[in-house]
């Protein structure tokens, strides 16, 4: 006898939102889950926090770089067997998957950016508005960003900017239509929703949200364990999965099996490829796609005379950038002072405390844009030994050296004319920190490595891959909600299905 109709293995985004529509429709869901039950407090930047955001230069992203963060990313690689050279091979264990360190920029793709999926943006329109509803999105349509980030479902209210951000923002003409600059979008609550209260604006988002402002899918999974027909496993990462009779077999590390007929992977794009690569036919060159990111900080001088104004330390700012050849990219734009300063007083060339000492004088007026470029420049190839083990060789197309170029100094031309002194310093980061991964096991493609419209392997049914694996592509945009999108379309029209 089966242990349920569905096996989800993984409780990120992707895994809770396929969840709630089986689940909604009575089909017995059962969620394999790889914490080991220990979870750090939350902390505030400051204390031991500072001493663990003072950690060596470790390439990771400022935000994966909190006590949290690494909690969150810890054992992943090593449970998985996966490796990465000029690559950081980003995902987790602990439950909530990686909402626990997504940053919460929430942005929905463009029509344009359907080329070549075999579903429309109309598609996931319902999906998104459901999203953006159920955990709570601020922000505002009303600016010059707001329909290019997204026109589906209802806002919150936008939360207060930080001084710098403000005083940019006020600096900005409407009429440059190569930048477009506005408030970012975040999954932060600026009102109480379901329970949760709204943000209390300590400028210590990504230390750990301990009242629940910021989304994660721990939220979701309480959600789902109010129904009987739910069960979540915890402790069960999965090493290997297999197909018996009419059954998926899911086998976790303790040696435990679990069986459905119905399996869905929604382990991150790098867990599910190598949970699906023993089923797979030999590769030659399996690619993954990423957003090449450049960080470019800049010294917004009001913000250092201006009395601090309370806010977050999600994006405040978010932006697109018109380039000749009908390119574009997108970024957001972070105040400093709520993020770990490792990152940047390791590159300064003073001594640890002369340089936390100089962080601290100038961080409420620092800023750092973040650029996303499109995917299609990302040159990451997968390689696997005869263990079954995964090794990511991360690398960028030639031709994004000149791209880069060309944003950056365009970029800087705009912050100098809202009244910001762009900083020396901005650099490409490795590929993969930012964990925007994709294309693996894409929807519409005619391989063995292809999946259908419902991210169904092919040649393998009953298995579907539910998270950004199965994208064709990576613009330049935050992926994370339309890969829970994309998951709620799944699972919404797998649960139409007879149980």
């Amino acid at each position: 006898m089966s242990d349920a109709d569905f096996i989800i293995i993984g409780s990120g985004p992707a895994g809770v939102c396929a969840a709630l529509p089986l689940v909604g429709a009575g089909h017995r869901v059962l969620m394999l889950d790889g914490t080991d039950g220990k979870e750090p407090a939350p902390q505030p930047p400051g204390g031991q926090g500072l001493f663990e955001g003072l950690a060596p230069e470790d390439k990771l992203s400022p935000k994966l770089r909190t006590p949290l963060a690494r909690h969150a990313l810890s054992r992943f690689a090593e449970t998985n067997r996966i490796s990465g050279e000029n690559f950081v091979a980003i995902g987790s264990l602990v439950r909530g998957g990686l909402s626990r360190v997504w940053g919460g920029f929430a942005t929905e793709f463009a029509e344009r950016d359907f080329a070549g999926w075999p579903i429309t943006r109309n598609d996931l329109a319902p999906s998104y508005k459901r999203i953006t509803e159920r955990i709570g999105i601020s922000g505002t349509h009303a600016d010059a960003v707001g329909a290019e980030l997204g026109t589906c479902g209802a806002l919150q209210p936008p939360l207060p900017l930080g001084k710098a951000s403000a005083a940019l923002l006020r600096r900005y003409r409407s009429d440059n239509n190569a930048l477009r600059l506005g408030l970012a979008r975040n999954a932060v609550l600026s009102a109480p929703l379901d329970g949760r209260p709204a943000c209390d604006l300590r400028n210590a988002c990504l230390w750990g949200c301990s009242i629940g402002a910021i989304y994660d899918s721990r939220q979701d999974l309480a959600r789902l364990a109010q129904h009987a027909n739910f069960r979540l496993v915890d402790c069960a990462p999965v090493l290997s999965v297999s197909k018996e009779e009419d059954c998926w077999q899911a086998c976790t590390a303790d040696g435990r099996r679990f069986s459905a007929p119905g399996l869905l992977l929604a382990a991150g794009t790098l867990g599910s490829s190598r949970l699906v690569a023993p089923l797979l036919p030999a590769i030659q060159d399996w690619a993954v796609l990423s957003n090449p990111v450049m960080a470019a900080p800049m010294l917004v001088a009001a913000g250092l005379m201006a009395k601090p104004q309370p806010s977050h330390s999600l994006a405040q700012l978010a932006f697109f950038l018109s380039l000749k050849g009908g390119e574009e990219v997108s970024g957001a734009v972070y105040e400093i002072a709520g993020l770990p300063p490792s990152a940047f007083v390791n590159r300064l060339p003073l001594g640890r405390r002369a340089g936390a000492a100089l962080f601290r004088l100038l961080a409420p007026g620092l800023m750092v844009a973040v650029t996303y470029f499109p995917g299609s420049y990302s040159r990451n190839r997968i390689h696997i030994d005869s263990a079954g083990s995964l090794k990511i060789i991360g690398g960028f197309d030639g031709a994004l050296d000149r791209l880069a170029t060309e944003t950056a100094r365009r970029l800087r031309q705009s912050w100098r004319a809202m009244g910001a002194i762009p900083l020396p310093g901005a650099e490409m980061a490795v590929p993969g920190t930012d964990a925007h991964l994709a294309g693996t096991l894409a929807m519409g493609a005619r391989t063995r490595m292809g999946t259908s419209t419902l991210g169904e392997l092919a040649g393998q049914p009953g298995l579907h891959i539910v998270d950004g694996a199965i994208l064709p592509s990576l613009p330049s945009r935050h992926v994370t909600l339309t890969i829970m999108a994309n998951a709620d379309r799944i699972g919404s029209e797998l649960a139409r299905r007879p149980h």
